[in-house]
């Protein structure tokens, strides 16, 4: 984008396993062809990203494949909710790892690296209720375990409750989030936005831990907690005016002088992914996910030839599909994530001619990228489809295993 300054992209793209490894033609197949093709690869890949346990680190675990060698909280878990049964104890293994990491103050950890360093800096992703339930789901997770693990359950959801909940019960981003670039969050001061995927997140958190409630010995105050956060996302995240969800700016002046109180909402008026989530949380109404099925479906907005964009075309402002790591570019390029919770939404609330048409696209890209080039990317091109950065992440690209049979069938392997 012009008028931007970035890092020098040549010297980036020259280290290894970031360049892509080859253009490739999105060739057009049936999409049964095109998931065995995908299936295959996944089946025999995936014990690349898996690890055995290693100092701190007392489980064996997942990674994201590519240049990442860590554990992180919110890629083990979508990789964990679909991978193979042979790779159930990895999975198992870092939600085990992701509990267990010692708590700071109360904060959970982002990450854990193989040296036993933990990330407290960046924002942790509110899930691992949502975690142990899927494992639980999965077989993989013996509810005696999880049990044991009621006190630092509770004490890491408290941590989001008293460190990151403001006095309407709006949950704030501390820093930005694991959609790197998102703008409504990506270099705003910390504790100020009050993201849509966040929201969604803790509604899906309170809902895990209600579920799990009675296997962990615990009152279930929680589900009236999840009812609360879905209908704030319902009634102040979502624009009437523009019929879509936003991020909202709480860095209220509550001391402003005079007789009027900010009654009103200041929105962040991007079109990130992140404001699609309640279509796979479920937390949009009828109505609401009918609007945020539209665009999905645009293709001048989300709908790109490989998947679903992770922003917006129609955002001039912002869409870009620069070739970027630290962050990692969410402005534009279609990723695995942000393209298959949009099918799993559009199943959810009836759209599964869509859900098709765009599981379509992201298994043909896949498929292509597998027979060209014999790996998988980071995310692809929003407009060309093309592979964008590193070659050899796995990650969540593997929520395209058995896409095609669990969109026929209902299932939705993220679900507890």
């Amino acid at each position: 984008m012009a008028g931007i300054v970035r890092y020098d992209l040549p010297d980036y793209l020259s280290r290894p396993g970031v360049a892509p490894a080859g253009p490739i033609v999105i060739a057009s197949r049936p999409p049964e062809e095109a998931q065995k093709i995908v299936d295959a690869f996944i089946e025999k890949n995936w014990r690349a990203i898996a690890r055995e346990p290693v100092g701190e680190l007392k489980y064996p675990y997942l990674v994201p494949g590519a240049v990442y060698q860590d554990l992180w909280d919110w890629d083990a878990f979508f990789t964990a909710c679909i991978i193979p049964p042979g790779g159930l104890p990895y999975a198992a293994g870092s939600c085990k790892n992701l509990i267990d990491a010692p708590l700071r103050e109360g904060r959970p950890s982002k990450k854990a690296s193989v040296d036993g360093n933990y990330e407290y800096f960046l924002h942790p992703y509110p899930l691992r209720a949502q975690f142990a339930a899927v494992m639980l789901k999965r077989g993989a997770l013996s509810s005696d375990w999880l049990a044991s693990r009621r006190e630092v359950l509770e004490r890491s959801l408290r941590w989001y409750e008293e460190k990151c909940r403001d006095d309407e019960g709006f949950f704030l981003w501390q820093t930005y989030s694991g959609i790197d670039n998102d703008p409504s969050v990506y270099g705003r001061q910390p504790g100020t936005i009050a993201g849509t995927d966040l929201a969604c997140f803790m509604y899906r958190e309170y809902r895990a831990m209600s579920l799990l409630a009675p296997t962990l010995g615990a009152e279930d105050i929680y589900a009236e907690k999840a009812e609360f956060q879905k209908k704030l996302i319902q009634t102040r995240y979502f624009d009437e005016r523009d019929r879509r969800f936003y991020a909202i700016d709480r860095n209220i002046d509550r001391k402003v002088p005079g007789h009027q109180q900010v009654s009103w909402d200041t929105r962040m008026r991007f079109d990130s992914s992140s404001n699609l989530y309640p279509l796979w949380a479920g937390t949009a109404a009828p109505e609401q996910a009918a609007c945020l099925r539209d665009m999905i479906m645009d293709e001048k907005q989300f709908l790109s030839v490989a998947g679903v964009r992770s922003h917006s075309r129609a955002d001039s402002r912002i869409y870009n599909n620069e070739p970027m790591g630290g962050p990692s570019n969410w402005q534009g390029p279609v990723w695995g994530l942000s393209t298959v919770l949009n099918v799993y939404g559009l199943v959810r609330y009836g759209y599964r001619d869509e859900a098709e048409e765009v599981a379509r696209r992201i298994l043909n890209t896949f498929a292509s990228d597998i027979e060209q080039n014999g790996t998988l990317h980071e995310y692809y091109h929003g407009d060309t489809g093309q592979p964008v950065l590193k070659p050899g992440f796995l990650n969540w690209n593997l929520l395209t295993f058995r896409l095609w049979r669990n969109i026929g069938e209902g299932v939705d392997p993220t679900a507890f």
